[in-house]
């Protein structure tokens, strides 16, 4: 049986479903729908388990944001049309053009295949065996500076299939300041 209360976490007003488990410790997940659910074994009071949240309110705060940021950008890709994601592929295809010439110095071929698709995990892959690269719908309406970074990032491990210096130096020597493009990217730094 379980019970939900609203708890005053941090100054924001927070829904938490507590349930009675035959477990040792107090377990607190958060939810997609930015609610709390707390399991707490049989001996612990409410006030216990309310305390013990209390004490943790700057970690769960941190984690309702990140749950609301998430759910803000799958509303934002729910929104996003069938003519942006067309304009992303030919804008890919675009910096491709623009940037064979120094990989193909190195002797990089041209990607096989492009693809576009509705990828969460990533910003862009590179599947240099087989020669495709695929980038992430998700991409749509960003700057264009933030798009030819990942199409670089990608054409790079063509050259260097992990994340090791000698990768990051060729991205560089691209890129000067990729790692202020990849900050804003992630969402890490305030766009200039």
């Amino acid at each position: 049986m379980s019970t939900t209360r609203i708890m005053d976490i941090g100054g924001r007003a927070v829904i938490v479903e507590f349930e009675r488990k035959r477990i040792k410790n107090i377990n607190v997940r958060v939810r997609r729908d930015g609610s709390l659910y707390a399991s707490m074994p049989y001996w612990v009071s409410y006030a216990e388990a309310e305390k013990f949240m209390l004490s943790k309110a700057s970690f769960f705060l941190k984690a309702l944001d990140e749950v609301a940021k998430r759910s803000s950008e799958e509303d934002d890709w729910k929104n996003i049309d069938k003519e942006s994601v067309e304009n992303l592929k030919k804008l890919i295809v675009e910096l491709i053009d623009l940037h064979m010439p120094f990989f193909a110095a190195r002797g990089v071929p041209r990607p096989s295949k492009i693809v576009v698709g509705n990828y969460r995990s990533f910003w862009g892959e590179c599947m240099n065996k087989r020669g495709i690269l695929k980038f992430s719908t998700r991409l749509a309406g960003k700057d264009r500076e933030l798009v030819e970074y990942v199409v670089v990032h990608e054409l790079s491990h063509f050259l260097v299939p992990n994340h090791s210096e000698a990768f990051w130096n060729i991205v560089g020597s691209v890129i000067p300041d990729y790692k202020v493009k990849r900050k804003i990217l992630n969402g890490k730094a305030v766009k200039r």
